[in-house]
């Protein structure tokens, strides 16, 4: 089968979604644990982690079917709200226009979003057909992840365990999530039907 052009994009931005992912994570890691320095790059890498999710999610939406209704849609909207919601919060903290403090719960908040949108669309794609079973559970992992990561946060801040489990899952999750379904995206052996 031949791969589209919008099937590129949308792989592509999964695969480098994934990376970026994978750089959050690790200068997240490095912020936390060895200088605060990190702080600025783990919020530039997350600002570009999100905003190369919106493609994913049209992929997503397009995977839901033919005519993929009015959930597909909210989810679309959801995710896509939540993603650029995070993109403009990191932003102004990488500009320095916010605190770290002042802008955390809604990031969270906002990750929420992206959470229900990655199991909703998920659910939906995989009810189509489109997504394996596989590939849709390292999805509501992902989603799962988010989640928890907002609760611990709530419950606890960064020390409590959901908040550490919740990264957990949301990075292992979504990076191999978005880089199966890249991979998928980028050989033609699952297409959008976008041309």
């Amino acid at each position: 089968m031949e791969v589209t052009q919008p099937d590129l994009i949308f792989g592509w931005a999964a695969l480098l979604s994934a990376v970026a992912t994978l750089g959050t994570a690790v200068t997240g890691i490095l912020f936390f644990a060895v200088n605060q320095v990190f702080g600025k790059v783990n919020d530039a890498f997350s600002v570009l982690q999100v905003l190369l999710m919106p493609p994913v999610a049209v992929a997503l939406y397009l995977l839901a079917g033919p005519d993929p209704g009015c959930s597909a849609l909210l989810a679309l909207a959801v995710g896509c709200m939540g993603m650029l919601s995070v993109a403009v919060l990191q932003a102004q903290l990488v500009a320095g226009k916010v605190e770290f403090e002042q802008s955390i719960s809604r990031v969270l908040t906002a990750g929420a979003a992206i959470g229900l949108w990655l199991i909703l669309a998920n659910a939906l794609a995989l009810a189509a057909g489109a997504l394996s079973w596989g590939l849709a559970a390292f999805g509501f992992v992902a989603g799962v992840g988010y989640l928890l990561t907002a609760l611990g946060f709530y419950r606890g801040r960064q020390e409590h365990p959901l908040f550490y489990v919740g990264s957990l899952l949301m990075v292992v999750g979504y990076s191999v999530w978005a880089i199966w379904l890249g991979l998928l995206l980028l050989t033609g052996a699952l297409a959008t039907g976008a041309a």
